[in-house]
């Protein structure tokens, strides 16, 4: 089951940020094709920004709620807020043993350390799955609502994506480069002193005196 469940994903962003949450839809094995896949904002969770990315083939349907007025930093009230997002198949949808992406440019985040998305994952044959399951049950959920740590990177053990590689790299260059120098003052300094050894002169130092 677990290869089955709705994966999501938050690019880093943290509490009070905009940050692109990705979810990452599979059709399970035996399943019929998903044709629907609803994401709902927990009605605890106020994000005056939920932006749904186009895709191809998808139809998207925004829903949303009225809430007592919270105001934006130049002081501009909003009273209504996304309640859903839904997007829907206008031709062949997620087949069995395929995945797809959907993704939501939201904030600003809450100060929270996770935030939860409840999905509905509609099937062609009419069927559908109800993943809302609370990510404070036990890890063997069998429908969890997928989930994103707020201020984490997007892939969990990686430190933080692209960003933190290259500058990895960066710094592995660096090291690289300064141990070639050393390499490089090392062996001139070795040849030099196997030439007065061979000539019976007295190795000079840089400034031009005899070495003992």
């Amino acid at each position: 089951m677990a290869a089955a469940h709705i994966n999501a994903e938050l690019d880093g962003a943290g509490p009070g940020e905009f940050g692109l949450i990705t979810l990452l839809v599979p059709t399970e094995s035996g399943k019929a094709d998903t044709v629907k896949l609803q994401v709902r904002i927990p009605d605890d969770v106020q994000l005056r920004t939920v932006r749904a990315q186009p895709v191809a083939g998808w139809s998207i349907d925004i829903a949303k709620r009225t809430i007592p007025p919270i105001y934006k930093d130049d002081g501009t009230p909003v009273t209504e807020v996304v309640d859903s997002v839904t997007w829907t198949t206008e031709g062949p949808g997620i087949e069995e043993g395929q995945f797809g992406q959907f993704a939501l440019y939201v904030g600003p985040l809450p100060d929270e350390t996770r935030l939860s998305l409840p999905t509905v994952q509609t099937f062609a044959d009419g069927t559908a799955d109800d993943w809302n399951q609370s990510a404070n049950d036990s890890d063997d959920s069998e429908f969890p609502a997928p989930t994103v740590t707020i201020g984490a990177s997007s892939v969990s053990g990686t430190g933080g994506g692209p960003g933190a590689l290259l500058s990895a790299l960066s710094w592995a260059a660096l090291g690289f480069s300064v141990i070639a120098v050393a390499l490089g003052v090392y062996a001139i300094d070795r040849a030099r002193s196997q030439t007065s050894v061979a000539t019976g002169s007295p190795a000079t130092d840089e400034s031009g005196t005899a070495n003992d």
